[in-house]
């Protein structure tokens, strides 16, 4: 069902009716009204034009998905990491071309062309610590990791490459520990916990009060959505905590639809980062053979139906997120529910705004 905001006048709803029920149809028809579901927001040059919650934020407590439920926004966080990075850069306390060593010296042994560039665009060759052997390499060490301890594994390990002959530029490869290392160069150069560099530097100065990254409020918060999976029975459970829940910096965040239509106000601006630190994010990067990665920073680029396009998707604990910036459309959706093509969702919510 739809919703009015009711917090701020810049962020009131001009919705087109009759679109809004288009969206309405075509999403309630794909979820149960006592099942998880899920929260959409679309903002049109500016404007929010529409912006609903279907379904249910908790099955057991019967919560409502409403305009205040907070989502985990999953891989989709990404792009704060870009942002943070082009924050600093903007500011000289650190060079998108620094060798990753320069900050974190620990991983000087990764040499000097795995550059901070190099691990927002996935072009390092640096190996993901994700993967089944990564992940008990990582948890080997501490039970619940923090980014010092992904530091300390690619240490240990002696700065593994993805594979031996591969080199920094030659191949685009998706890489979550890799942005953590981002993360983690974020805290060292600013001298803040990445939480409270995204506080005070974004959701402080944009008004987004229900966006954080620190794990005592996703725990406290009764906002807080339920995330779910699909067990062999499909039948929806909830998915708790993961071992990696305290690394930042690859997909930490919270958030809701409202504040996202905050932060895409901001973007259309230079109240975050200049003009020309918003195209170098949202520019791919090439392969040393001159290949586009088709990669910005935290941000997928191509085309749909012929617009440029940015867009990422994200899925963790049992939340899926996508976003969408296909100017002047923006199309924010955040879900608990596992088995929704959120892409689609997209698509349609696209269609009905030509």
């Amino acid at each position: 069902m739809a919703f009015l905001w009711n917090r701020t006048p810049q962020t009131a709803i001009r919705a087109d009716a009759e679109r809004s029920a288009q969206i309405d149809d075509y999403v309630s028809s794909r979820i149960q009204v006592d099942g998880p579901g899920l929260a959409l927001a679309v903002v049109l040059s500016g404007t929010a034009v529409h912006a609903a919650g279907y379904g249910l934020a908790d099955i057991r407590r019967g919560l409502p998905i409403e305009q205040d439920t907070i989502f985990h926004l999953a891989s989709c966080g990404k792009q704060f990491t870009g942002l943070g990075i082009l924050m600093l850069a903007e500011e000289r306390r650190l060079h998108l071309d620094d060798a990753l060593g320069e900050h974190l010296p620990g991983l000087a042994g990764f040499g000097p062309n795995v550059t901070i560039r190099r691990l927002l665009h996935y072009t390092s060759a640096i190996r993901d610590l994700y993967d089944e052997e990564g992940v008990e390499e990582v948890l080997a060490r501490c039970a619940w990791p923090i980014n010092a301890d992904i530091i300390s594994t690619y240490s240990d390990l002696g700065c593994p490459m993805a594979e031996p002959r591969i080199e920094p530029g030659d191949t685009f490869s998706y890489s979550n520990s890799g942005y953590e290392l981002l993360g983690a160069i974020i805290e060292r150069v600013s001298g803040r916990s990445y939480n409270d560099f995204f506080q005070a530097r974004v959701f402080s100065r944009l008004g987004m009060q229900d966006s954080f990254s620190i794990p005592e409020r996703r725990v406290r918060d009764r906002r807080r959505a339920t995330g779910y999976v699909l067990n062999e029975h499909a039948e929806f459970i909830e998915q708790g905590g993961n071992e990696f829940d305290d690394l930042v910096g690859s997909g930490s965040f919270y958030t809701t639809t409202y504040d996202l239509c905050l932060y895409d106000q901001a973007l259309r601006t230079t109240s975050l980062v200049s003009q020309a630190s918003m195209r170098e994010a949202l520019t791919s990067d090439q392969t040393n053979d001159g290949n586009d990665t088709h990669y910005g920073f935290g941000w997928y680029l191509g085309a749909y139906e012929g617009m440029p396009c940015a867009d990422h998707q994200g899925a963790w604990i049992g939340f899926y997120s996508y976003v969408r910036l296909a100017r002047p459309l923006s199309i924010f959706v955040l879900s608990n529910h596992p088995d929704l093509d959120l892409v689609e969702v997209a698509n349609l919510t696209t269609a009905t705004y030509p």
